[in-house]
């Protein structure tokens, strides 16, 4: 995600790129990416976002991460039997466990 001025990239890697205008659109509702006026906004974000990182070796870095947390966990199975919290609990709060 970046956002710069006005402009908001969402960008997640395989998926198209979404453009949000938040002063026009501050929730978010309208998705400009594909708007042919707004193709050079898209272009300047997504080349400002790969300026500061590469998106894709940043996304298979992430995703060796957590499979390593979880085969130090006893692995796919092992995690999904230790249940969830649900959404990540707010700082200050203790996180109480749902078994799915």
């Amino acid at each position: 995600m970046l956002r710069k001025g006005r402009y908001k990239l969402v960008h997640y890697v395989g998926m198209r790129p979404q453009l949000f205008d938040l002063q026009d659109d501050p929730q978010e509702l309208q998705d400009l990416a594909q708007d042919p006026a707004r193709q050079a906004v898209l272009a300047q974000l997504q080349a400002e976002l790969r300026s500061i990182c590469d998106p894709e070796e940043v996304d298979r870095r992430a995703k060796a991460d957590q499979a390593d947390i979880v085969e130090r966990n006893g692995g796919r199975e092992a995690v999904i039997r230790r249940g969830t919290f649900g959404a990540t609990p707010p700082p200050g709060t203790d996180a109480t466990v749902r078994f799915v």
